[in-house]
């Protein structure tokens, strides 16, 4: 959510990871000290401590004196936990967390503080005695840094659309941005009227360490917005508060109960990081759309993080210090807790590359996703335990081929074997060479996002209980739905 400010209504758009182990100290106080051959005798052992080390690791004593504890434990024949051969031995420990400091320092440094300025020209005062207004406002969210190019004073930065879009004046062309322990002097001014709109056009002082940013493309519809930094200071502005590109996850391998931390503006005071766990790796999520004419669906993976106003185009990422995500919502329910929503990064991914093809020096990019033109329907469902990891594996079908205005790719071809049919179960997708296994109905919808006019797509499906391959070819203005 991006943080409005006055009485403007802050859209409810929108780990730490801890790795434990065990930190063993010397004991304050005289104890009898049990070595582990003595535990191994007392559990059945018969032999010299010499043959007990031989016998735990290959013909050479010394790797057994190697040891760590847990192989002694295991080794030793000990009835109890590990703990309790722990206690046996005499030696006291403590549980410490190493949490991952300079991988969340690293990650904090990849997230900026984002400032808009709206402004309307607005007719006030009677039809007698009219005059012309600027009325402004303001608001606040966060951006992820996608991409830094130093020497030519170039920087690129992904956020929600609804940070920098307002219902009333459209795409902000005052954008401020401020990194972590940057001075933020973005003023608003004053309500002088008590509308609840700014008279001073806000922007940034002398006083602040703000660098200006442009919208360069966007779409509503995947709240997604590309904003670009043209500034001949970049290289100073970077190396003075440790600016780097955010690294890349993949969010298809993202699992339930999995460690993350966002990092966002939240409620506009500034760069903050909070910490918790994947509680669902992807679901849709239905809300009013940012120009407020319609609604609209997100594909999003919850998490019981705290995402806040204003943590609206910030980063989710996991344990490892990958970007899997980008917030932006949280339910505001009544009676419910711990609910904040990303868009997965793969498909923002996807969509900024789509955004970036459409970039031109006349006119901001939009997003052209490639219609196909059939109706789905996941026929099945299974869980499946994969490497420590629960899997959703979604079987889906075509339920129907739509025509007329609706008509797109799929029934083009009047040769059956050259198109889609109802009944039709996917099971693969081949694009530019690669082949993607299509085991949730939500990847379709991703690759079609990397669909150019004139490419040809496989589909790899089970037709009457027979594999089949339908080529279909996107070579038509009207097999794409443009999305800004």
């Amino acid at each position: 959510m991006k943080k409005r400010f006055k009485k403007l209504t802050a859209i409810s758009c929108a780990c730490v990871s801890a790795f434990s182990l065990f930190a063993f100290t010397a004991c304050e106080e005289e104890k009898e000290i049990i070595n582990a051959y003595d535990i191994a005798v007392k559990n059945g052992f018969q032999g010299s401590e010499e043959a007990w080390l031989l016998s735990l690791q290959g013909a050479n004593g010394a790797d057994g004196k190697s040891l760590d504890i847990v192989e002694m434990y295991e080794a030793s024949g000990f009835e109890g936990t590990l703990l309790e051969f722990i206690k046996e031995l005499g030696v006291e420990f403590s549980l410490q967390e190493n949490n991952a400091t300079e991988i969340i320092a690293e990650n904090v440094t990849s997230v900026l503080n984002v400032c808009c300025a709206f402004t309307k020209e607005v007719q006030v005062g009677s039809r007698w005695n009219s005059r012309t207004e600027t009325e402004s406002s303001a608001a606040k969210g966060s951006a992820v840094v996608l991409n830094i190019q130093e020497e030519r004073g170039e920087m690129y930065l992904v956020t929600n659309y609804h940070v920098v879009y307002d219902a009333d004046k459209g795409i902000s062309e005052c954008i401020w941005l401020y990194p972590y322990g940057a001075r933020e002097s973005f003023s608003v001014g004053t309500d002088t009227d008590g509308d609840g709109y700014i008279e001073t056009a806000p922007g940034n002082t002398e006083d602040g360490d703000g660098i200006q940013a442009h919208f360069i493309g966007g779409a509503m519809d995947y709240d997604v917005a590309l904003l670009r930094v043209n500034d001949e200071n970049l290289k100073t502005y970077v190396e003075n508060y440790a600016l780097r590109e955010a690294v890349f996850g993949d969010s298809e391998q993202v699992t339930v109960g999995e460690k993350v931390f966002a990092v966002g503006n939240s409620n506009g005071l500034g760069i903050s990081v909070t910490n918790g766990l994947i509680s669902v790796d992807s679901e849709t999520i239905t809300m009013g759309s940012t120009d407020g004419q319609r609604t609209v669906s997100y594909r999003v993976m919850r998490t019981d993080a705290a995402i806040n106003h204003g943590n609206s185009g910030g980063a989710l990422f996991n344990a490892q210090g990958k970007l899997i995500g980008i917030t932006n919502a949280k339910s505001v329910a009544d009676e419910t807790d711990n609910m904040g929503y990303a868009l997965p990064i793969t498909q923002v991914k996807y969509v900024l590359q789509n955004l970036w093809n459409n970039v031109t020096l006349s006119q901001d990019g939009f997003v052209l996703r490639a219609w196909l033109g059939v109706e789905t329907y996941i026929n099945a469902t299974r869980t499946e335990l994969v490497d420590g990891k629960l899997k959703i594996i979604e079987s889906f079908l075509v339920s129907s081929v739509l025509d007329g205005a609706d008509a797109g790719a799929a029934g083009a071809n009047g040769d059956d074997n050259k198109r889609l049919k109802a009944g039709d179960v996917f099971k693969a997708v081949t694009l530019h060479g690669k082949t993607t296994t299509l085991t949730r109905r939500h990847q379709l919808n991703d690759v079609l996002l990397t669909v150019r006019k004139g490419d040809t797509m496989i589909f790899h499906v089970l037709r009457d209980g027979s594999e089949k391959q339908v080529a279909i070819t996107f070579d038509k203005d009207e097999y794409f739905v443009k999305y800004a």
